[in-house]
């Protein structure tokens, strides 16, 4: 099972029950699937960027989850046969890989910050 990361904006006009109602339909199928859910966030309701289905506002929910890669498209269908769902979008989940450590600079000094903008030398 590979971990996913599912947004969904839901109508603003849906009442927190109704909200409660639409993420069981998304969470149910995962666990149905053999998957888990892992973290459900209700981010309420936020400005979209543009109108959508003439709509301003919209209740965005972010859930992540492990799953087998055949539901995502299932879920996908769902979505857009739902009329609460204005979008979503389902991506894999980047691995939480270390970063690796900054190198120096080349022909910089020891111990100098690679980061740092080189001194300005003024005539």
């Amino acid at each position: 099972m590979k971990l996913y990361e599912t947004t969904i904006i839901y109508d603003p006009s849906l009442e927190e029950i109704r909200i409660n109602e639409e993420i069981e339909k998304v969470t149910q199928p995962i666990a149905a699937a053999g998957g888990e859910v892992i973290d459900v966030q209700r981010w309420g309701k936020k400005k979209l960027a543009y109108l959508i289905r003439k709509r301003r506002d919209g209740t965005y929910v972010h859930v992540k989850h492990k799953s087998p890669p055949t539901l995502i498209a299932e879920m996908d269908r769902r979505f857009r046969l739902n009329e609460s769902v204005l979008r979503h979008l389902s991506v894999m989940a980047p691995k939480d890989e270390p970063l690796p450590e900054a190198a120096p600079a080349e022909g910089g000094e020891p111990g100098a910050d690679a980061t740092a903008a080189p001194a300005i030398v003024q005539d």
